[in-house]
């Protein structure tokens, strides 16, 4: 097997290979900035190279077999198949569709596992596969295996599936002082995680608007634009930390059903100014939700004034990147903490993480509290090398964006991450031939133990630049994930990239 600590996937003809080389990878290698560009699109020399994906944007081989077989059993002429992980989140893309499009589907039990599948024709699979992106409801690629074989899974596996939701939710409660085992729900992505936040809130109150605040992660501000009629109210950037911004929004009389942000934002690492947003949004009866993936529970304490926190388990949670899970943790202390845990259990049934990725899950994140405390360590160690290189205009970090913000929900012992995003000093050139350069690991996700970059502009908005340039995320913006590797080694790869 391949260790992309000595053997970084970053050479041109690693196109297209897993990363890591595993069966369930949940990132690909895009070596250089021409294979981003021509990935987006659509080229056939890249697309054809894929062997997997980040699995809400490309189906995984094994998940596109089970879409296949679902195809062949059930559908009638002109019409292709998905697979949900329930006949309730079924149901959900097929409303999405028709809201969308007018297009009606048909639906099926697949057989096993509450599988459940979604018929219809070339246009509303299109729409019906961007809810498969945007709601995270996805079947994981050890789920589609084990459906795809005459014997999917054991009593044994399910049992020591069982014992590894357990021991998850134990690991996560442990950081979130304040909170027990069952204040932890469990879903197949992160992206699951904060939908489902969303559809509670906007069914308690459906004739209202959602609230962003500051740069939000894509799928994240997609869920809340086209999940509703009301959509969303966008304060992506602010000068606040979103204090002015939101009061002048209710001082014209409005409302919000939600209020969602991220500690910090992805991929500008900017935090909004939370503990003062926190009592306004009580004061008014509004549901706070904050996702820490980025920052991750050991380094930060969202929940000191979320409602509920979301997390990606896909991430620096799991660290190996090969299996794909979120997690939602609700606050004790909210007045909407009885209204969560009544209806989150019923919500984690319609997408639950699968037994054999818990068990994945439970292993890989034996150690996650030393894999933090090692990548906030090389995270300011390149922080401090890139604010003095000459061709660095400029880091965003979550010392220099916002600190006092992050600072005030910080853990006394937390620390500031390792994810880091830099603009060059001399264009699109300048970073092409940087990224082209740079021999570490190269596609999309993050908290890896090995070091992963890519153009996050380009891969994440593509087709809408300028909506991200006008919000701050520049189009030769490169986001690099500090993983364990020797900081020496680590500063060595970057000065060598920047000399190119």
């Amino acid at each position: 097997m391949r260790d992309p600590f000595t053997d970084p996937f970053c050479q041109n003809d690693d196109l297209g290979l897993a990363i890591p080389d595993s069966d369930h990878a949940v990132s690909v290698c895009l070596p250089t900035w021409r294979d981003v560009i021509g990935y987006e699109e659509g080229e056939d020399r890249v697309l054809d190279s894929m062997e997997c994906g980040y699995p809400r944007f490309l189906a995984h081989p094994f998940v596109a077999e089970l879409f296949i077989a679902a195809q062949q059993e059930f559908a009638k002429k002109d019409e292709s198949a998905l697979v949900f992980p329930s006949l309730a989140a079924a149901w959900r893309c097929a409303d999405y569709v028709k809201a969308q499009t007018g297009i009606s589907c048909r639906l099926e039990s697949y057989g096993w596992g509450n599988l459940s599948v979604v018929l219809l024709n070339e246009e509303g699979y299109e729409r019906a596969w961007k809810y498969w992106q945007h709601s995270g409801e996805i079947v994981s690629s050890r789920h589609a295996e084990s459906a795809l074989t005459d014997a999917p899974v054991d009593e044994d596996t399910v049992e020591k599936g069982k014992t590894a939701l357990l021991a998850i939710r134990e690991r996560i409660s442990a950081t979130h002082p304040g909170t027990a085992p069952d204040d932890v729900f469990l879903f197949s992505s992160g992206m699951g995680a904060i939908s489902v936040l969303h559809r509670i809130a906007t069914k308690a109150k459906p004739d209202l608007p959602t609230i962003q605040i500051e740069f939000p992660y894509l799928d994240s501000l997609k869920i809340q634009e086209q999940f509703t009629e009301k959509g969303a109210v966008d304060f992506s950037i602010t000068d606040s930390g979103g204090i002015e911004e939101v009061s002048g929004f209710f001082e014209k009389g409005n409302d919000a059903s939600a209020v969602f942000t991220e500690v910090p934002s992805n991929p500008l690492l900017r935090t909004a100014n939370l503990t003062e947003l926190a009592p306004l949004f009580r004061s008014r009866g509004i549901p706070f939700f904050v996702d820490d993936t980025v920052a991750t529970s050991l380094n930060v304490n969202a929940l000191s004034i979320a409602d509920a926190v979301t997390t990606s388990l896909t991430k620096t949670f799991s660290g190996d990147g090969d299996v794909a899970a979120g997690a939602v943790i609700l606050n004790p202390e909210s007045p909407f903490y009885d209204l969560l845990k009544e209806e989150l259990p019923y919500e984690e049934s319609a997408s639950p993480l699968f037994s054999r990725d818990a068990i994945t899950l439970e292993i890989n994140s034996r150690h996650f509290a030393e894999r933090v405390a090692a990548t906030n360590e090389n995270g300011l160690t390149l922080v401090e090398f890139l604010q003095d290189h000459p061709r660095v205009e400029k880091v965003w970090h979550p010392t220099t964006q916002c600190r006092d913000f992050y600072d005030a929900i910080r853990k006394p012992d937390g620390g500031y991450g390792g994810l880091i995003s830099i603009r060059l000093s001399d264009g699109e050139d300048g970073a092409s031939r940087f990224y082209n350069a740079l021999e570490l690991s190269k596609g999309p996700s993050l908290g890896t133990n090995f070091s992963l970059v890519c153009p996050y502009t380009l891969l994440a908005h593509f087709n809408e630049l300028d909506w991200a340039e006008k919000r701050g995320a520049e189009k030769n913006l490169i986001r690099i994930w500090a993983g364990l590797e020797d900081s020496d080694d680590l500063l060595e790869r970057f000065e060598k990239a920047l000399s190119a």
